[in-house]
Protein backbone atom coordinates (compact mmCIF):
# COMPACT_ATOMS: atom_id res chain seq x y z
CA UNK A 1 0.00 0.00 0.00
CA UNK A 2 1.36 3.43 -0.92
CA UNK A 3 1.95 5.88 1.88
CA UNK A 4 1.14 8.74 -0.51
CA UNK A 5 -2.59 8.19 -0.41
CA UNK A 6 -4.16 11.49 0.76
CA UNK A 7 -5.58 13.27 -2.30
CA UNK A 8 -7.06 16.77 -2.21
CA UNK A 9 -9.49 18.21 -4.78
CA UNK A 10 -9.02 21.98 -4.79
CA UNK A 11 -10.08 25.21 -6.47
CA UNK A 12 -10.32 28.86 -5.45
CA UNK A 13 -13.79 29.40 -6.86
CA UNK A 14 -17.11 28.07 -5.72
CA UNK A 15 -19.41 26.23 -8.08
CA UNK A 16 -16.80 24.43 -10.20
CA UNK A 17 -17.88 21.00 -8.93
CA UNK A 18 -14.94 19.93 -6.76
CA UNK A 19 -17.22 18.52 -4.05
CA UNK A 20 -19.08 16.44 -6.62
CA UNK A 21 -15.82 15.22 -8.18
CA UNK A 22 -14.28 14.35 -4.80
CA UNK A 23 -17.40 12.35 -3.93
CA UNK A 24 -17.67 10.68 -7.34
CA UNK A 25 -13.99 9.74 -7.38
CA UNK A 26 -14.34 8.22 -3.91
CA UNK A 27 -17.43 6.34 -5.05
CA UNK A 28 -15.69 4.96 -8.14
CA UNK A 29 -12.61 3.87 -6.19
CA UNK A 30 -14.88 1.97 -3.78
CA UNK A 31 -17.53 0.55 -6.10
CA UNK A 32 -15.53 0.02 -9.31
CA UNK A 33 -12.17 -0.98 -7.85
CA UNK A 34 -12.93 -2.31 -4.37
CA UNK A 35 -10.72 0.22 -2.57
CA UNK A 36 -11.11 1.32 1.05
CA UNK A 37 -11.74 5.05 0.92
CA UNK A 38 -12.24 7.76 3.52
CA UNK A 39 -13.91 10.91 2.14
CA UNK A 40 -13.34 14.01 4.28
CA UNK A 41 -15.29 17.26 4.00
CA UNK A 42 -12.52 19.76 4.70
CA UNK A 43 -14.58 22.77 3.67
CA UNK A 44 -14.47 24.16 7.18
CA UNK A 45 -16.82 27.14 6.77
CA UNK A 46 -19.33 25.89 4.18
CA UNK A 47 -19.35 22.07 4.11
CA UNK A 48 -21.52 20.22 1.59
CA UNK A 49 -20.86 16.49 1.67
CA UNK A 50 -23.02 15.78 4.72
CA UNK A 51 -25.91 17.58 3.05
CA UNK A 52 -25.30 15.84 -0.27
CA UNK A 53 -25.42 12.39 1.34
CA UNK A 54 -28.05 13.29 3.97
CA UNK A 55 -25.81 12.34 6.90
CA UNK A 56 -26.81 13.17 10.47
CA UNK A 57 -23.56 14.99 11.29
CA UNK A 58 -23.91 14.44 15.06
CA UNK A 59 -20.12 14.28 15.34
CA UNK A 60 -18.02 15.99 12.67
CA UNK A 61 -14.51 16.86 11.57
CA UNK A 62 -14.77 20.01 13.68
CA UNK A 63 -15.24 17.84 16.78
CA UNK A 64 -12.27 15.67 15.80
CA UNK A 65 -10.08 18.75 15.46
CA UNK A 66 -11.21 19.75 18.95
CA UNK A 67 -10.08 16.46 20.46
CA UNK A 68 -12.94 14.00 19.87
CA UNK A 69 -11.69 10.70 18.42
CA UNK A 70 -11.85 10.80 14.64
CA UNK A 71 -13.51 7.36 14.56
CA UNK A 72 -16.60 8.94 16.13
CA UNK A 73 -17.02 11.20 13.10
CA UNK A 74 -16.94 8.45 10.46
CA UNK A 75 -20.21 7.53 8.73
CA UNK A 76 -20.87 5.09 5.90
CA UNK A 77 -22.64 5.94 2.66
CA UNK A 78 -22.67 3.89 -0.57
CA UNK A 79 -19.67 1.91 0.63
CA UNK A 80 -17.61 5.05 1.39
CA UNK A 81 -16.45 6.02 4.87
CA UNK A 82 -17.31 9.72 5.19
CA UNK A 83 -16.29 12.41 7.66
CA UNK A 84 -18.66 15.39 7.36
CA UNK A 85 -17.96 18.86 8.70
CA UNK A 86 -20.25 21.07 10.76
CA UNK A 87 -22.37 23.89 9.35
CA UNK A 88 -22.80 25.56 12.74
CA UNK A 89 -19.76 24.77 14.89
CA UNK A 90 -19.13 27.68 17.24
CA UNK A 91 -15.93 26.65 19.03
CA UNK A 92 -12.49 27.74 17.87
CA UNK A 93 -10.65 25.04 15.94
CA UNK A 94 -7.09 24.73 14.74
CA UNK A 95 -7.56 23.70 11.10
CA UNK A 96 -3.85 23.00 10.78
CA UNK A 97 -4.34 19.93 12.99
CA UNK A 98 -5.92 18.24 9.96
CA UNK A 99 -2.70 16.60 8.78
CA UNK A 100 -1.87 15.18 12.22
CA UNK A 101 -5.37 13.80 12.68
CA UNK A 102 -5.49 12.17 9.23
CA UNK A 103 -1.96 10.76 9.27
CA UNK A 104 -3.05 8.31 11.98
CA UNK A 105 -5.61 6.84 9.58
CA UNK A 106 -3.52 6.57 6.41
CA UNK A 107 -2.69 2.92 6.98
CA UNK A 108 -6.37 2.00 7.35
CA UNK A 109 -7.39 3.17 3.89
CA UNK A 110 -6.19 2.79 0.34
CA UNK A 111 -7.10 6.43 -0.26
CA UNK A 112 -8.21 9.43 1.77
CA UNK A 113 -10.01 11.99 -0.40
CA UNK A 114 -10.23 15.59 0.77
CA UNK A 115 -12.82 18.06 -0.44
CA UNK A 116 -11.68 21.62 0.20
CA UNK A 117 -12.95 25.12 0.69
CA UNK A 118 -12.57 27.71 -2.08
CA UNK A 119 -11.43 30.10 0.68
CA UNK A 120 -7.73 30.90 0.22
CA UNK A 121 -6.75 30.58 3.91
CA UNK A 122 -8.78 27.39 4.43
CA UNK A 123 -7.05 25.78 1.46
CA UNK A 124 -3.61 25.96 3.08
CA UNK A 125 -4.15 23.27 5.78
CA UNK A 126 -5.92 21.00 3.26
CA UNK A 127 -3.01 21.16 0.83
CA UNK A 128 -0.57 20.75 3.73
CA UNK A 129 -2.41 17.57 4.78
CA UNK A 130 -2.47 16.15 1.25
CA UNK A 131 0.15 13.99 -0.42
CA UNK A 132 -1.12 14.97 -3.88
CA UNK A 133 -3.44 17.59 -5.32
CA UNK A 134 -5.94 17.59 -8.17
CA UNK A 135 -7.08 21.00 -9.42
CA UNK A 136 -10.67 21.42 -10.56
CA UNK A 137 -11.65 24.09 -13.07
CA UNK A 138 -14.20 24.90 -15.71
CA UNK A 139 -12.77 25.80 -19.15
CA UNK A 140 -13.10 29.59 -18.91
CA UNK A 141 -10.53 32.30 -18.26
CA UNK A 142 -11.94 33.53 -14.93
CA UNK A 143 -12.18 30.10 -13.31
CA UNK A 144 -8.87 28.80 -14.65
CA UNK A 145 -7.05 31.95 -13.52
CA UNK A 146 -8.42 31.69 -9.96
CA UNK A 147 -7.85 27.93 -9.84
CA UNK A 148 -4.18 28.47 -10.59
CA UNK A 149 -3.96 30.42 -7.31
CA UNK A 150 -4.51 27.07 -5.61
CA UNK A 151 -1.64 25.69 -7.67
CA UNK A 152 0.58 28.43 -6.28
CA UNK A 153 -0.23 27.33 -2.72
CA UNK A 154 0.61 23.72 -3.57
CA UNK A 155 3.91 24.71 -5.15
CA UNK A 156 4.89 26.84 -2.15
CA UNK A 157 4.08 23.93 0.17
CA UNK A 158 5.82 21.47 -2.18
CA UNK A 159 2.72 19.30 -2.49
CA UNK A 160 2.74 17.56 -5.90
CA UNK A 161 -0.01 18.53 -8.35
CA UNK A 162 -1.09 15.35 -10.11
CA UNK A 163 -3.35 16.90 -12.69
CA UNK A 164 -6.19 19.23 -13.55
CA UNK A 165 -9.80 18.17 -14.10
CA UNK A 166 -11.76 20.26 -16.62
CA UNK A 167 -15.35 20.17 -15.42
CA UNK A 168 -18.66 21.65 -16.59
CA UNK A 169 -17.77 21.82 -20.28
CA UNK A 170 -20.76 23.55 -21.88
CA UNK A 171 -19.84 25.20 -25.17
CA UNK A 172 -16.47 23.91 -26.47
CA UNK A 173 -16.39 26.43 -29.34
CA UNK A 174 -16.42 29.28 -26.83
CA UNK A 175 -14.22 27.76 -24.12
CA UNK A 176 -10.59 26.72 -23.69
CA UNK A 177 -9.80 23.33 -25.16
CA UNK A 178 -7.58 20.86 -23.30
CA UNK A 179 -4.43 21.97 -25.12
CA UNK A 180 -5.07 25.60 -24.14
CA UNK A 181 -5.76 24.64 -20.50
CA UNK A 182 -2.46 22.76 -20.38
CA UNK A 183 -0.56 25.54 -22.12
CA UNK A 184 -1.85 28.14 -19.66
CA UNK A 185 -1.57 26.02 -16.52
CA UNK A 186 1.45 23.87 -17.36
CA UNK A 187 -0.43 21.04 -15.62
CA UNK A 188 -1.64 17.83 -17.36
CA UNK A 189 -5.39 17.46 -17.88
CA UNK A 190 -6.51 14.09 -16.49
CA UNK A 191 -10.26 14.27 -17.10
CA UNK A 192 -12.80 16.28 -19.10
CA UNK A 193 -16.42 16.26 -17.98
CA UNK A 194 -19.35 17.90 -19.70
CA UNK A 195 -22.00 19.78 -17.78
CA UNK A 196 -24.97 17.44 -17.47
CA UNK A 197 -28.34 17.60 -15.73
CA UNK A 198 -27.82 14.01 -14.55
CA UNK A 199 -25.35 15.34 -11.98
CA UNK A 200 -28.11 17.51 -10.51
CA UNK A 201 -30.48 14.53 -10.59
CA UNK A 202 -27.96 12.41 -8.67
CA UNK A 203 -27.56 15.15 -6.06
CA UNK A 204 -31.35 15.32 -5.69
CA UNK A 205 -31.43 11.56 -5.12
CA UNK A 206 -28.51 11.88 -2.65
CA UNK A 207 -26.60 9.19 -4.49
CA UNK A 208 -23.33 9.43 -6.45
CA UNK A 209 -23.93 9.12 -10.19
CA UNK A 210 -21.05 6.61 -10.41
CA UNK A 211 -23.06 4.42 -8.02
CA UNK A 212 -26.60 4.88 -9.36
CA UNK A 213 -25.81 5.19 -13.10
CA UNK A 214 -22.34 3.68 -13.69
CA UNK A 215 -22.62 3.28 -17.48
CA UNK A 216 -23.23 6.90 -18.49
CA UNK A 217 -20.47 9.02 -20.05
CA UNK A 218 -19.72 11.04 -16.89
CA UNK A 219 -19.40 7.91 -14.77
CA UNK A 220 -17.08 6.30 -17.33
CA UNK A 221 -14.80 9.35 -17.43
CA UNK A 222 -14.60 9.48 -13.63
CA UNK A 223 -13.98 5.73 -13.55
CA UNK A 224 -11.13 6.11 -16.02
CA UNK A 225 -9.58 8.83 -13.88
CA UNK A 226 -10.04 6.70 -10.76
CA UNK A 227 -8.41 3.78 -12.57
CA UNK A 228 -5.28 5.87 -13.16
CA UNK A 229 -5.20 6.91 -9.50
CA UNK A 230 -5.18 3.32 -8.30
CA UNK A 231 -3.10 1.86 -11.13
CA UNK A 232 -5.77 -0.14 -12.94
CA UNK A 233 -6.04 -0.33 -16.72
CA UNK A 234 -8.43 2.03 -18.47
CA UNK A 235 -11.79 0.95 -19.83
CA UNK A 236 -12.15 2.38 -23.35
CA UNK A 237 -15.32 2.37 -25.40
CA UNK A 238 -15.28 0.84 -28.89
CA UNK A 239 -15.37 4.32 -30.43
CA UNK A 240 -12.44 5.50 -28.29
CA UNK A 241 -10.41 2.50 -29.42
CA UNK A 242 -11.12 3.38 -33.04
CA UNK A 243 -10.19 7.02 -32.47
CA UNK A 244 -6.98 6.11 -30.69
CA UNK A 245 -5.70 4.44 -33.85
CA UNK A 246 -5.48 7.86 -35.47
CA UNK A 247 -5.77 10.42 -32.67
CA UNK A 248 -4.35 10.06 -29.19
CA UNK A 249 -6.66 11.82 -26.74
CA UNK A 250 -4.69 14.07 -24.40
CA UNK A 251 -6.43 13.15 -21.15
CA UNK A 252 -6.03 9.42 -21.91
CA UNK A 253 -2.28 9.86 -22.37
CA UNK A 254 -2.02 11.86 -19.16
CA UNK A 255 -3.95 9.25 -17.22
CA UNK A 256 -1.57 6.60 -18.49
CA UNK A 257 1.36 8.64 -17.18
CA UNK A 258 -0.43 8.96 -13.84
CA UNK A 259 -0.98 5.20 -13.85
CA UNK A 260 2.74 4.63 -14.45
CA UNK A 261 3.56 6.89 -11.51
CA UNK A 262 1.31 4.72 -9.34
CA UNK A 263 3.16 1.57 -10.37
CA UNK A 264 6.51 3.22 -9.68
CA UNK A 265 5.36 4.30 -6.22
CA UNK A 266 4.69 0.66 -5.33
CA UNK A 267 8.26 -0.47 -6.08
Amino acid sequence: MSEQNILAFVSIKGGVGKTTLALETASSLVNDFGKRVLLVDANFSAPNIGLYLDLTNDVTLHDALNGTGLHNAIYESHGIDVIPASMDHNSEIDIFKLKKVLDKYKSRYDFIILDSSPHFEELKPVIAAADKVFLVTSPDKVTLTTTLKAAEIAKKQETPIEGIIVNKIRSPKHEYDLFEVEEISQIPVVAKIRDDKRIARAAHKKSPITYSDPRNQISREIKNMASSICGNSEELTFMQKLLLKDLVQKEVVNRDLLRQKFYQSQL
